[in-house]
């Protein structure tokens, strides 16, 4: 059972460190690394939220100034 739940979770232990590790986020670093999709809409999603964020903020410093 031990080891099922293992393969399932990904989890490993590591030597060097001397503790138990969970491999979701080079499990997912791996994905976005490989589809460019996903790392295209990442990209876009976030220029957008900074784009957002920005001409939220000129908007009310223009509010401000009237």
């Amino acid at each position: 059972m031990e080891y099922a739940k293992d393969e399932i979770f990904s989890i490993r232990y590591n030597e060097k460190k001397d503790k138990l590790e969970y491999s979701f986020f080079r499990r997912l670093y791996k994905r976005i690394r490989n589809n460019k999709f996903i790392t295209l809409l990442i990209t876009i999603g976030a220029l957008f939220s900074i784009l957002n964020f920005t001409l939220i903020y000129f908007f009310f410093e223009i509010l401000n100034s009237i």
